[in-house]
Formats: C-alpha cells, sequence, structure tokens
C-alpha cells in the first residue's frame, strides 16, 4: 500500500472515530432527552471552536484546549520512552532467548518471557503498592514529577512491550532457520556473525516494526491505570477525572467537561497517526518485503 493512501485511510479513521467522540460526549445529560439541547451544545462548540478559536473553559478555569496540551504533555514523554525501551530491551531479550534456545535454555529464556508476559499491569502496580505499605515510604511512589515521577511509570509501562517484542523477535529469528536465502548465504561462507546481523536480525527488526502502531496503543492504554493508581494527571486520567463519573448515580456529575475529553480525544488520534506514519516509513526502510508486490 502508498503511503498516501495508508496515510488517508488511517487518517479517515481516526477522524471518524473522534467525530464519534464529539457526537457522544455532547450529548445532553438530561432525562428526557432532548434534541433541541443537544444540537444547542454542538451550535456552542461548533462557535468556540470556528469563531473564537477554543473549547471553552475547563473546570480550573483555564482554556480546555490549554489543559488537555498540558496532561498530554505528561504522558508524552512516558509513552515515547517507554515504546523505546520496548523495543531496544526487546530485540535484545528475543536474541537472548534464541541464543538460550540454541544451548537447551529456553526454559530460561523462553519461559521468562512467557511468564513476565502474563502479569497484567494492575498486578505490577499493586505489587508496587504492598511493597510500599510494608516497608515504608522508600519509594515515592505518587511522585508526580522529578526523577521518581519519571521512572516508575516508564518501568511498569515498558514490561509489557520488552516481552511482546521479545517473543516477536525470537519467533522472527526462529522462523528464518533454514532459509534458502540463509543457506546460500552460509554455502557462500560468509561468517555467522555477518549472517545474523545482516540477514537475519535486519529481517527481524523490519517485522518487529509492523508492531509499532499496536504496542503504542496498548502503552497509551495501559496508562489509564498508571496514572489513576499514582494519581497523576496525566492525559489518560485528565479524561477519566472529565467524565466525572458518580458509581452510585450511574451517570456523569456536574464537573463533566466535554471539551477537554474532545481536546484530549484529538491529541490521541495525532499520537496514534504519527504512530502510522513511523511504523509505515521504517518499515519500508529495514523490511524487503514491503518492497515487493503485494507485500505489507
Amino acid at each position: 500500500m502508498k503511503f498516501g493512501v495508508r496515510m488517508l485511510t488511517t487518517g479517515g479513521i481516526g477522524l471518524l472515530a473522534f467525530l464519534l467522540v464529539v457526537l457522544f460526549v455532547e450529548l445532553p445529560r438530561t432525562d428526557p432527552f432532548s434534541w433541541s439541547e443537544y444540537g444547542a451544545n454542538l451550535r456552542v462548540l461548533l462557535n468556540n471552536v470556528f469563531v473564537h478559536h477554543t473549547l471553552g473553559l475547563s473546570q480550573y478555569q483555564i482554556p480546555a484546549e490549554q489543559d488537555a496540551l498540558m496532561a498530554v504533555k505528561k504522558s508524552s514523554l512516558v509513552l515515547i520512552s517507554a515504546l523505546l525501551i520496548g523495543y531496544v530491551l526487546g530485540l535484545l531479550k528475543g536474541i537472548l532467548d534464541y541464543g538460550l534456545s540454541q544451548i537447551k535454555l529456553g526454559f530460561l529464556g523462553n519461559g521468562s518471557t512467557w511468564l513476565l508476559q502474563a502479569i497484567p499491569d494492575f498486578m505490577i502496580l499493586l505489587l508496587f503498592q504492598w511493597y510500599i505499605l510494608h516497608h515504608g515510604n522508600k519509594i515515592r511512589f505518587f511522585a508526580p514529577d522529578g526523577w521518581t515521577g519519571y521512572w516508575i511509570p516508564v518501568v511498569i509501562a515498558s514490561i509489557y512491550p520488552v516481552m511482546y517484542i521479545a517473543r516477536i523477535t525470537f519467533t522472527s529469528i526462529s522462523e528464518q532457520e533454514g532459509a534458502l536465502y540463509i543457506k546460500t548465504a552460509h554455502a557462500k561462507g560468509l561468517p555467522e556473525w555477518l549472517i545474523f546481523g545482516k540477514h537475519i536480525l535486519l529481517n527481524s527488526i523490519g517485522r518487529v516494526l509492523n508492531h509499532f502502531t499496536p504496542l503504542g496503543v496498548y502503552i497509551l492504554s495501559s496508562l489509564v491505570l498508571i496514572e489513576y493508581f499514582r494519581n497523576v494527571l496525566g492525559a489518560a486520567n485528565r479524561m477519566l477525572l472529565s467524565v466525572d463519573y458518580i458509581k452510585k448515580a450511574g451517570f456523569s456529575g456536574p464537573n463533566f467537561e466535554p471539551n477537554v475529553i474532545i481536546g484530549i480525544a484529538f491529541c490521541f488520534m495525532i499520537i496514534i497517526l504519527l504512530f502510522d506514519v513511523v511504523s509505515f516509513t521504517s518499515r519500508k526502510f529495514f523490511d524487503p518485503r514491503s518492497g515487493q508486490e503485494g507485500g505489507v
């Protein structure tokens, strides 16, 4: 698929999802439902955006778009760091797992990868909290800023991506065993390190990059729990706060902020589109299959 077509497809899907979010959050919170109020809500939103160039005020009496951007900025550093760590350490772990499997120690490589991948995010967060409760506040788990406020969410958010990339890397390397181009390289007398680095590893990187967008979306979704349990107003937790869901009542409360939700949803759409741009361009560079007709 050509770059322009791919971007138009991804952008169209993202825009459609964003419009559905807008139409949903602008629904009137009244009983019975009023179409006239729904229309009024949409007119106010359009007037704010196209006439006043703002989304309105948040509950903190600052422009909602500014509030949304501050929250997205807090989450972006964690998101990018977790992605980088996931790819770098995941590739290394996948290579290590493959090496261990060749000397009959696969249970140390694949076994540990499977075990850590099976542990859900919320379990890791609960284990962190349990440790703090039983060993005093040696770790500033709830630190909103500073070095501690950075590395704790990054470590938690990157555990699953590291294991995910490790499994894909291991599978990709294993699938190339006995391939014709590998046999040809051996027949030419090329050294093992060159065959592995130039043929096997580069092909594996191309295949791993196919998963850039779903992995980025996974980390984005996992930030909800991480930010909520640490009480940090990142993008995911700020959106949750904007919903102001009252469990006993079963609907949103007086602090419901549709303008902030729209602002954060728009940023999420842009981020996912950027994920797809990075995934597509890097795959074109690393994956030789992408240059073939009908390649991915």
